[in-house]
Formats: C-alpha cells, structure tokens, sequence
C-alpha cells in the first residue's frame, strides 16, 4: 500500500528505527507512511529524507546562524512535556500557520491522550523568561525523527523554527546517533524545501526501497508524474481504439489512514477510468505502479460509507470533471505488465464480452 498507519501500545527504540529506516514516520500516537499529497486540489509526491549524521559537519553558513542564535536566546534539550506556555506557543504559531494544524499541541503530539509511546525530547528557546520557540523529536537507538518546530510569529526573523532543527542535529552528534529524519520535502511545492538546507540529504526510493542520494531524482523520476506521463500515453492508446477513458485524480487515496475498517481500499493517487461495459456497480481503472514500473488493470468497486471517511464539504471541493469523488475498494487485478498492448489486448477482450 501506499499509505499506511499502525497504531503501536508501546515503541521500543529498535522498532522506530525499523520504521524510520522503510519511510515512516509520527503522527499524533501512530505511526504512517504515505507517498502523495494534495495541497489545493493539486496532486504531489511526498519524497522522504534523511541526513546521515555519522559524516555530517555544519557548513559555515548553519554554524553561523546557529553561533548568532546561541548568543540571542537561551536554549535547552530536554525530555518533551506539555505546559500552559508551550500550549500558548503554539496556538499563536497556529493562527499564522499557512496549512491545517490540530487544534493544540496535546493533541499533535498526544492525539489528547495523557501518555506518549514514543520518547520525545525538546528544543525550547527562551527570550530571557519568554518561550518562543520549541523543537520536538523522537528518539531511537541509532536514529531520530523531528517532529515539529514552532515558534511566536514575532520572532520569525531569527529562522528559530530552522534553527531547533539545527539543534536537533547537534544532539544526534553528541548522542552519536546514525541518521536523522527531517520528514518529507515535496517537488513542485516550496514550503518543505527548507529541510533541504541542513545538507546532503538521501531520499527514501520507493522502487527500489533504498536510500539514494537527493540528486539522483530527477524530474522524470518524481513518482506522481511517472505515473500520469504513463497514463496519458495509455490514455491516447486506448482512444485510438475507440475505448472510452479518462484520467482522474484521486483524492481519496489516503483511506487506509482514515478507514476504521479493514479494506482494499484503492490507493494510487491517479488513474485511468475506462468504460467497456455496463455494470454500475463496478469500475475499471488502470493505473501505474511505479514500484513495479508495471500497468495494471483492476476492477474496483464502491464503498458505500464514503461520508463516514471524508465529509460532504470536502469532496464537493473537488471538479468532477479532473477528480473521482467516489470512494472504492480494489475487487480484482485482472491483467498487470509493463506492455500497453498487454493491457489493451485484456481491456479489448471484456470490450467485447460485456457489449
């Protein structure tokens, strides 16, 4: 699956490295992985990253911000607690944040809960008694995640939500820590570029389920637009056959982190609806899994509770002319090869059985 959540009793150390090292990561009291966003009605792939901290060394321009910031404000490292002031912090940050954040830090980190599974360690920043910034990360045997950064908006001149990362980073040194994950940066989508500043980071391949060096992804390579480059050539193919299809984008990808029930639920972000046939009970989609670098045509079919996972006000945000709206479940894969002619030969043949 593409998008994944657990949702762990107890988080030895070992495990989170295991998760951290296949492109996982915290949310609230889970741990998920996903491979593509929405971010206002556009479609994106999320690329994870790492640094390894093990050859890692401040470049100038970080010792320096980090030199003018230890003289500005007083900073500490500390086991993670929640306090009125640091609740404070951070609906302030919240009411300028340009995106959806939960309703209070109890709730980010604790999903509301009085207990955490994970163990989280704090970067809080002090202007004399004030607290105006705080860094949050989790802590494993060989390896750390960093979860959030927040900070008063009136102190964004100093790069203090940038700079507990830094210092995140000096802790991994001292601790003598392998790697550290900042989380997920997204190409075409600016806001998460800053993690990008720390250094030589290795992406996590979701082909090849390895770590490789950023710069070897190109363009070409980002997985969401491998898959609609493939797609519309599908899409093209099948229209010089007369067979009626149409890329969509779909939004309700993400079912698997949001389902209460257990379902095959269809997850790849972008599709080719085709309609051979008559059944309005089922669909059949073609999509292109980047894993394999393989077509693969499935039979899907509706899932009834769609207001029960996304509510009504969402999914009417969406043209239904460039995104499928209906949430649906794989049935069967009927034909799967990294040959169009494949693919239509199979599509052309239940053409023919259901006209």
């Amino acid at each position: 699956m593409f998008a994944e959540k657990n949702y762990p009793e107890i988080m030895l150390p070992e495990e989170l490295d295991l998760y951290l090292s296949k492109g996982w990561y915290r949310m609230g009291q889970t741990i998920f992985t996903t491979h593509f966003l929405c971010f206002d009605d556009q479609f994106f792939s999320a690329i994870w990253i790492r640094l390894n901290v093990e050859k890692y060394r401040f470049r100038r321009s970080l010792r320096k911000l980090i030199r003018q910031n230890n003289r500005r404000f007083r900073t500490e490292v500390r086991k993670a607690t929640l306090t009125i002031e640091k609740e404070y912090l951070y609906k302030r940050y919240k009411a300028t944040f340009p995106g959806i954040l939960a309703p209070s830090l109890k709730d980010s980190l604790l999903d509301g809960e009085d207990f955490n599974v994970f163990n989280t360690n704090e970067v809080a920043v002090s202007d004399g008694d004030k607290l105006v910034a705080l860094g949050c990360f989790d802590i494993g045997k060989e390896r750390t995640a960093s979860i959030m950064g927040i900070y008063d908006p009136d102190y964004s001149k100093y790069s203090l939500g940038f700079y507990t990362m830094l210092q995140e980073i000096q802790f991994c040194l001292i601790s003598k820590k392998k790697f550290y994950y900042p989380g997920y940066v997204v190409p075409g989508y600016n806001r998460f570029d800053y993690k990008l500043r720390i250094g030589e980071v290795n992406y996590f391949d979701i082909k090849r389920q390895e770590w490789l060096p950023i710069e070897y992804l190109g363009k070409e390579d980002i997985p969401i637009t491998k898959m609609e480059n493939k797609l519309r050539d599908m899409e093209n193919n099948l229209r010089q056959m007369n067979i009626p299809a149409k890329v969509f984008n779909y939004p309700l990808f993400e079912a698997n982190l949001f389902g209460f029930w257990k379902a095959p639920y269809f997850d790849f972000p972008i599709f080719l609806l085709c309609h051979p046939g008559k059944d309005a009970n089922s669909h059949l989609v073609i999509v292109f899994d980047v894993r394999s670098e393989m077509y693969q045509l499935i039979r899907c079919a509706p899932f009834d509770d769609l207001q029960f996972y996304f509510n009504e006000s969402y999914t009417n945000s969406f043209d239904r002319n460039r995104y499928f709206v209906e949430l649906i479940i794989v049935e069967r894969i009927l034909a799967t090869s990294s040959d169009i002619e494949d693919i239509k030969n199979t599509l052309n043949t239940i053409s023919r059985v259901t006209s």
